[in-house]
Formats: structure tokens, sequence, C-alpha cells
């Protein structure tokens, strides 16, 4: 309970008391049950636990989304059934789960809830990073899930960071356009840029084949830890921005 909250129930029980003395007309139990009444209002807690935020954002995240993820995964999970090596293909394919999670992460910004967000309880901060870790939680259980389709023996090291290194890069690529578009195309944006990540690891692998040999393993385990810090330091600035409902973000982005 608030502050103000707090004393205007206080003063609401004393001015009932006040009454009660000087008119001699309370009821017996009725001062009882505003002691329990406020008694169980002083009880309620400011805002609803970690585990309460992060299931109720879990539920909240479109059923299109993880529709998205699934499909990604089906698709991954068949053509190795059918014989087809996706180890080529696994870091678009991770990069394609950036865009899925992105455009569930940018939707309050998008859809213009994020001045209605930063004014509740569960402000917009705290669902930012309850979606983000339900969404990160889920993307690198598929991820994991996608290293044991395509990685065997000593290239399974070597098979998370060309996984990995795509999906960070996507992801805080995605972020940081998304802060920096108008509101509106928040989403648009995100997905853009993420997918240009996607298509960049397709072209990469076409043109330069000997980058994704195990003698490239150094090479790509330094830009896993760089793509690591690129996306913390973007979701730390989204997080900040949220706080204050993109308020800092550049004029001409705002006069739109």
């Amino acid at each position: 309970m608030k502050l103000h909250e707090r004393r205007a129930l206080e003063s609401a029980l004393q001015e009932y008391y006040r009454a009660g003395e000087g008119g001699g007309c309370a009821e017996e139990g009725a001062p009882r049950a505003v002691i329990r009444t406020v008694a169980e209002e002083l009880a309620r807690p400011i805002r609803p636990r970690a585990a309460a935020v992060l299931a109720s954002q879990a539920h909240h995240i479109g059923a299109a989304t993880w529709a998205l993820h699934a499909v990604i995964v089906l698709l991954a999970a068949l053509l190795v059934l059918s014989g087809v090596r996706i180890a080529p293909g696994a870091g678009a394919l991770s990069a394609a789960l950036a865009v899925a999670s992105l455009a569930e992460l940018t939707r309050s910004r998008s859809c213009g809830m994020v001045e209605l967000e930063a004014a509740c309880v569960v402000n917009a901060q705290a669902i930012v990073c309850a979606r983000a870790i339900v969404l990160g939680c889920t993307d690198a259980a598929l991820m994991l899930l996608l290293t044991a389709l395509t990685a065997i023996g000593p290239t399974v090291w070597l098979m998370v960071a060309q996984i990995c290194a795509p999906y960070l890069l996507a992801a805080g690529a995605g972020l940081c356009a998304a802060r920096r578009a108008s509101s509106a195309d928040a989403t648009v944006a995100a997905g853009a840029a993420a997918t240009g990540v996607c298509a960049a690891c397709v072209i990469l692998r076409v043109l330069w084949p000997a980058a994704f040999a195990p003698a490239a393993g150094a090479a790509w385990a330094l830009a896993a830890l760089l793509a690591f810090a690129f996306a913390l330091f973007e979701m730390r600035a989204w997080i900040r921005a949220a706080a204050s409902a993109f308020a800092d973000a550049p004029a001409c982005v705002r006069a739109y």
C-alpha cells in the first residue's frame, strides 16, 4: 500500500472512532469489522511477487509468438529427420528466433501502451524485464535443442558459438533499431534489423564457407562474447527508455 493510501485509511479509522465515541450509537461489531478490513488492506503487498509477474507476462504473450517459435523448431526437426544437414543454417534459425521474440518485446511501444504501463504498479520496466526473461529462457532452451540437432562430438562448442552469436547480434540490433524508430514503427524496425542479421548469416555462409570451419572456433567464441555485450547494453538501454516512456527519444522521432 502506498503512503498516501495508508494515511487515508488511518484517518478514516480515527474519524470512525471519534464518531462512535461522540454519538454512542456505533454497533459493537462494527469497529472489529473495520479493523479487520484495514488490517487486510495494510497486509496487501504493494506489488505482486516476481514469480507472479513472470507468470502473468508468460500468459499474456501472444499466441502468434509461440506459434512462430514452434514453426522454426519444427522446421529444423523435419529437415534433420529428412536427412538434411541444418548446421550451415543454424545461425540463421537462431536469428529467426530473435525476430519472433522482438516482435513481442517491442509490441507495447508499437501499440502505444508504454505510457499506460509506466503509470501502473507493475510498470513498463517490470513488464519488459519479465517478458525478456520468459522469451530469453524459451529461446535459450530452443537454441540448446538446435545445438543437439546439429552438433556432433567436438563440434558442439563451435555450434554453440555459431548459434548464440547471430541470436544475440539480432536481438541487440533489433532493440537498437526499435529504440530509435518512431513508436508505431518500433516492431517493424526491430524485425527488419534482426532479419538483416539472419540474411547476413546466409550470405556469409554462401560467400565464405571457411568462416564456419572448426578452425574459426576462436573467432566465433569472440563474436559471441561481443554480441552478448552488445545485446546486454541494448537491453539495458531499452529498459531505461521504457521507464520514461521513451521520453528521451530523438526529437525527430517524438515529432513524428
